[in-house]
């Protein structure tokens, strides 16, 4: 509590949502879930934020927002300055902030939120927009998985998880079992062990700096990876 508010009644009068904007249980705004089509998936490209310029084509591309958290918060600090360039993009996934074990889970709930109440804001101006998902242990489910609508197209990493990988594996099946994407978007290697529709970008292609835009050339980019009978 800060001077008798609550976190929601804090969030809500110091950083309301700019435009409309419905909130789940948790006081998280909810990000519009945005249609998955897959004969729109041909030639599309994906590149970081760190590469994001206007003077690209980017009606093609999406834009990936996983960066070291002090050079994301420059989006929570000024979330307008950059709002007009990306609607120029085929779509943007929300900022990546982080989520770790031993984190202590009220700077899980801030960092939630920042990535919800940016992406819907971003939607309100006209960005289609993608939630990145990421999770911990149990406890910090119902937090990290709040804020969308099911059947949602979402991004995760699998950057760092081999080390924690029934962590992970645990978290992406709970993930599933709530969202129900309708695709997965996944940065970094595929974990074995993950079933679903997914499209694949690699660490090596989308987050280097002044990187080559990765490029899907045909559907077959899209994958499909049954659970076992």
């Amino acid at each position: 509590m800060i001077n008798g508010l609550s976190e929601y009644e804090k969030y809500k009068v110091l950083r309301p949502v700019i435009g409309e904007c419905e909130l789940d249980g948790n006081g998280f705004p909810i990000l519009r879930k945005e249609e998955f089509y897959p004969e729109d998936w041909i030639d599309i490209t994906a590149v970081g934020i760190q590469n994001a310029s206007p003077k690209m084509y980017n009606k093609r591309s999406i834009l990936l927002m996983f960066n070291y958290d002090y050079k994301l918060l420059s989006l929570w600090n000024n979330p307008l300055k950059k709002a007009g360039m990306f609607t120029g993009y085929y779509a943007i996934a929300t900022p990546d902030y982080s989520i770790y074990l031993q984190m202590n889970i009220n700077d899980v709930r801030h960092n939630i939120y920042k990535s919800r109440w940016l992406g819907r804001t971003w939607q309100n101006y006209g960005s289609v927009v993608y939630p990145t998902v990421a999770w911990c242990l149990p406890d910090t489910y119902d937090i990290c998985f709040s804020g969308y609508e099911k059947g949602s197209i979402v991004v995760i990493s699998t950057l760092g998880c081999q080390d924690n990988k029934d962590v992970f594996l645990q978290g992406f099946n709970e993930m599933k079992k709530r969202i129900e994407p309708s695709l997965i978007i996944v940065y970094g290697d595929m974990v074995e062990g993950m079933t679903g529709r997914f499209v694949n970008f690699k660490y090596k292609d989308a987050f280097q700096e002044k990187c080559h835009q990765l490029k899907i050339p045909n559907l077959s980019q899209i994958f499909e990876i049954k659970e076992a009978a």
